[in-house]
């Protein structure tokens, strides 16, 4: 059996969160029994490493001149919702579907569904909508944020989301959103990679607690760490208890020049920076989607400490998981720092929280993509 996916980024490397999404979702559907078609619409632009890197993991891969992308905006406050879809996508996907026996068609993103309208009604048609973008220019600038990027209205949005047989929201929240939006079924589909639980430091009685943040520069990431930058200049005390660290594109942003940051710039390995850190912080405010760094902190089985925003979508009980604002997240390290025991708290909190969280996305994988049986997999 064969699947068709569509997407504007590259999934390698998975150094951003959207990237991580669609390689996950892809591999998963792979090892459902499924030989993969990956179409990327060329919205970044491609190395030969990437490029590479795609074809060793996807058995079919499609590339669009980097010409081919259309990014318009044809309103002056908002985008409809196929201003940047490329006929050229629809060409080349109806291309793929007359010449192979797809079974299963997944959209990455509201406003590249376009193509979706000429698959045939009995194969299943998904879209993976990664974020909410009806209204996003709105949220952002409640939060201070200036938009970017794509944002609609929630009538666009809808046109999008009838075009699919089920819709996959990254989170709960935002799938009611969709619900109002549409009659198509949604189901909420969010970080599914299996637990990698780390060891802790060891660390020194009176040594400083080593405290991370890793992310990449977009917009929303550099206003959460403006306002922690901020809050930590109004605790001095903490810098005497706590060694701070960047790690990712945001070591390049300009709230990142405090004197207090230590930057690491690129790291190599992931797991090697949540390693070597007692403390992990997700201090964003506002933003939608799933947080993706809070996720894999929590993968990884570190302590994290986050806010409520960092929190959407992530059941949780702990206090310090979901702190009502910056400062509060800061006077939750200044906690942690006085009495280190309750890191250890923390720590099994988090991993407990994976566990469960872990097994609600499998139930739903199961409905999504129920694994081909032997006569289904022979047949392909």
């Amino acid at each position: 059996m064969h699947a068709l996916v569509t997407a504007p980024i590259p999934s390698h490397p998975q150094n951003h969160g959207n990237r991580a999404r669609v390689y996950s979702v892809c591999r998963e559907i792979q090892a459902r029994g499924y030989q993969l078609h990956y179409v990327y619409t060329g919205l970044e632009g491609l190395s030969e490493e990437q490029e590479q890197a795609m074809r060793e993991a996807w058995e079919h891969v499609y590339i669009l001149p980097r010409e081919k992308v259309i990014k318009k905006r044809s309103r002056r406050r908002h985008h409809l919702i196929d201003d940047w879809h490329s006929p050229d996508v629809t060409k080349l996907t109806s291309r793929i579907l007359d010449i192979w026996d797809i079974r299963l068609c997944l959209a990455n993103y509201v406003w590249q569904s376009a193509w979706l309208e000429a698959v045939p009604k009995d194969i299943p048609r998904y879209i993976d909508t990664h974020d909410v973008f009806g209204n996003r220019h709105k949220t952002l600038k409640r939060d201070g944020i200036e938009p970017s990027w794509f944002y609609t209205t929630p009538k666009e949005e809808a046109k999008a989301l009838a075009r699919a047989s089920r819709v996959i929201a990254i989170q709960d929240e935002e799938a009611k959103t969709f619900r109002g939006l549409t009659d198509t079924p949604v189901s909420t589909l969010g970080f599914f990679d299996p637990p990698q639980f780390l060891k802790g430091r060891k660390m020194p009685g009176q040594a400083k607690l080593k405290v991370g943040y890793i992310a990449s520069d977009n917009p929303i990431n550099v206003n959460a760490l403006k306002g922690l930058s901020i809050a930590l200049k109004e605790r001095p005390a903490l810098h005497d208890q706590c060694e701070l660290f960047l790690a990712g594109p945001i070591c390049n942003t300009a709230p990142a020049d405090e004197p207090f940051y230590e930057r690491l710039g690129f790291v190599p390995s992931v797991e090697g920076f949540y390693s070597d850190m007692d403390i992990v912080l997700n201090p964003n405010v506002g933003g939608t989607g799933l947080k993706i760094k809070s996720v894999e902190a929590l993968r990884f089985g570190r302590p994290l400490l986050a806010t409520r925003d960092a929190m959407i979508g992530i059941p949780t009980e702990h206090p310090l998981h979901a702190c009502a604002t910056i400062g509060a997240l800061c006077d939750g390290l200044a906690t942690l720092a006085a009495d280190r025991k309750e890191l250890d708290v923390l720590q099994q909190s988090g991993q407990e929280i994976y566990g469960a969280y872990l097994k609600a996305q499998y139930e739903t994988l199961d409905l999504l993509f129920p694994r081909l049986t032997k006569a289904e997999d022979s047949a392909a």
